[in-house]
């Protein structure tokens, strides 16, 4: 091997060694604080390393001075986590901030491109050998990430590559996404805000005011008084633990009964709780049940409206068939709710 290559070979093996150290510790920083997709790293060859050198001797005089000769790739879902993953970098890596850039901020107005944040980093001096490294982080959100391989794959990386005529739309693309990434924050944003508020509604007793979505029906039976003393009445039944658990597959029962707001579920509860309780002793009285599902009550809840309230066989039916595919299954429960019902008559 040319004496070159060894030299070159030498210190790709100690950025193998860094890239792995270098990737635990990311993961360890951010898999807690950060929406992310996936952390990736590659190493140059030895032929882009020496392609570089010779491309640029003005800059680089040795392979020990090009910084990306390992290279990281953080993506995230939304473009506040690339600001928050920059904050965690920064606060657990050695920085090089003559080298590093937050292309957002220094992009112009009308330029060409749609860029992320490079980050020059070393490992701090506890790990010995290996913080005498540089290497290269870049962060990004999905959709830069996107728009970096569409623009890879085009083969176009500066504004005057590209046809005069072209670069309108790419102006245009680069400005939808970079547009989407900011809406998908706001929503985000905006969900959060609102979950505070559902909160806070319903910790106040004001469930006229709130409609049934994923949101509010998980809120609603993780803190409403008046499920939640329902969900342990049943339990107690058997003596069983509660199991908290996503309710919201019960989302398209609750539209089908037309149950509109939290507040129709409580009154729902209030005027069907004996016919509830009964249908809840006669199913579990004798079993050995021990765990309960927190979303177990609806299915009660739902079979005492059904019998109680003024529905069809057909429209039976057809909630039963947002249950279960299986005909035998939707036939047998369409016929005990009819048969409940001769028997309260």
């Amino acid at each position: 091997m040319h004496e070159d290559n060894v030299e070159i070979q030498a210190l790709i093996d100690r950025y193998k060694n860094l890239g792995d150290t270098a990737d635990e510790l990311l993961h360890k920083i951010l898999l807690n604080d950060v929406s992310l997709i996936h952390i990736t790293h590659r190493i140059k060859t030895i032929d882009s390393i020496k392609g570089k050198l010779e491309r640029k001797p003005d800059l680089y005089s040795s392979p020990y001075e090009i910084y990306d000769v390992l290279g990281f790739r953080v993506i995230c879902y939304f473009s506040d986590d690339v600001d928050l993953t920059a904050k965690l970098i920064s606060e657990h890596f050695v920085v090089d901030w003559n080298r590093s850039k937050d292309k957002r901020k220094i992009i112009d107005a009308k330029s060409f491109g749609y860029v992320a944040v490079h980050y020059v980093c070393a490992l701090p001096e506890s790990y010995g050998e290996l913080s005498t490294l540089w290497f290269e982080i870049q962060i990004k959100t999905i959709l830069q990430h996107s728009w970096a391989e569409i623009e890879h794959d085009l083969g176009y990386k500066t504004e005057i590559e590209v046809p005069r005529d072209i670069r309108r739309e790419f102006s245009k693309a680069a400005s939808l996404l970079e547009t989407a990434d900011d809406m998908f924050s706001d929503i985000r944003k905006n969900l959060e805000d609102y979950n505070a508020v559902v909160k806070q509604k319903i910790a106040n007793q004001n469930s006229d005011e709130i409609f049934f979505d994923k949101i509010t029906l998980s809120e609603f039976t993780s803190h409403n008084d008046t499920y939640r003393k329902l969900l342990k009445e049943i339990a107690a039944i058997t003596n069983a633990g509660i199991l908290e658990r996503s309710p919201a597959s019960q989302l398209p029962l609750i539209e089908f009964l037309g149950i509109n707001t939290l507040g129709d579920m409580v009154r729902l509860i209030d005027q069907h709780h004996d016919l509830i309780m009964k249908l809840a002793r006669r199913m579990l009285q004798g079993s050995e049940i021990d765990e309960f599902s927190s979303a177990a009550a609806y299915h009660f809840i739902f079979r005492a409206e059904l019998i109680s309230g003024n529905y069809s066989r057909e429209r039976i039916r057809e909630f039963f068939m947002l249950t279960t595919k299986n005909e035998k299954h939707i036939e047998s429960n369409t016929r005990k709710i009819i048969e409940e019902r001769q028997h309260l008559s």
